[in-house]
């Protein structure tokens, strides 16, 4: 590199605009309609449980969220879960817990994401 050239600065991410994240919250709308029915029963309690933790300072939006208190909050979602349908799922089947892990998982991705994109609109 030659003396009076400056280093190659990466481009920062892309700031999207307020239509851009309708557009995605679109996206997240229509492919949750695509999950089968018990992913979308699940997903019910989980965005339910989302819904509260979704704060400043929560759990949530921590840079490296707790796995026992994930695990604690899957437990309960299928305490609830279990209490609604009875019979989706025998006791002893982890495929349940697992499920209700992947989506919680993935509904608290999802939910960071779009908080920092909207952090990003107003700094």
């Amino acid at each position: 590199m030659k003396s009076n050239q400056s280093p190659l600065i990466p481009p920062l991410t892309p700031v999207y605009g307020a239509g851009r994240l309708w557009e995605l919250e679109d996206d997240d709308a229509y492919l949750k309609y695509l999950y089968p029915q018990i992913t979308r029963q699940i997903s019910e309690f989980v965005e339910e449980v989302c819904d509260q933790m979704e704060h400043e300072g929560s759990l949530m939006f921590d840079q490296y969220p707790d796995r026992t208190a994930l695990q604690i909050l899957a437990s309960g979602i299928e305490k609830d879960f279990r209490k609604k349908y009875p019979d989706s799922y025998s006791r002893e089947d982890s495929l349940l817990r697992d499920m209700i892990e992947v989506v919680l998982f993935h509904e608290i991705m999802h939910r960071r994401y779009r908080y920092r994109s909207r952090r990003r609109l107003y700094l």
